[in-house]
């Protein structure tokens, strides 16, 4: 069994204050670096630490409530927890919020989280032309996009933080698309 779904299997069935804690420690060692990258890549670097704490003091709260059997649902698990802290921090914080982290410092993270999971030199020659795409779109298109496709935030959530409704999201994602397609014509 995967050495982190193992970790987290045993937390839930430990009782111990003092096993619990060397466990939590041992998982967060495994998925601080990508959960890191992942907040950092969708707000400001000043809030970012703060919404990262944030995250995985979520995930601490509720380990014991994790039903899944995989690490591939455990991340997935991880990752929705990180989008409702980034979220929440956006609701609150919408008049702070910059542009998304330039695709420079993205990569940096990416490479400091490559020392848990190494990305393939084809996923990182992806990532880099997605990002160049992003950036020589329209403005609004970028945040569309980088807040659907990469964020992961689905059509309701953006509609809920820009006053829009459901519908019009999805229409503006999808001409967004339609922009990003003919750029890579």
């Amino acid at each position: 069994m995967e050495q982190l779904i193992k970790l987290v299997k045993t937390y839930r069935l430990s009782s111990g204050l003092a096993e619990r804690l060397r466990l939590v420690e041992a998982i967060f060692h495994l998925i601080a670096p990508d959960l890191r990258a992942f907040v950092f890549s969708a707000i400001v670097p000043q809030a970012a630490e703060d919404v990262s704490q944030e995250v995985l003091i979520s995930i601490t709260n509720s380990l014991k409530t994790f039903k899944g059997n995989s690490k591939e649902e455990f991340w997935e698990w991880c990752y929705m927890i990180a989008r409702r802290r980034i979220y929440d921090y956006l609701h609150k914080k919408k008049k702070d919020r910059l542009q998304p982290m330039p695709h420079d410092e993205l990569l940096d993270l990416v490479d400091a989280s490559a020392q848990v999971a190494p990305m393939m030199a084809a996923d990182r020659h992806d990532l880099e032309y997605a990002l160049n795409l992003l950036d020589s779109s329209k403005p609004e298109c970028r945040d569309y996009l980088w807040n659907h496709y990469v964020i992961g935030f689905d059509y309701g959530e953006i509609a809920e933080e820009q006053n829009l409704n459901y519908d019009n999201v999805r229409m503006k994602i999808g001409r967004c698309l339609d922009e990003a397609r003919s750029l890579v014509s």
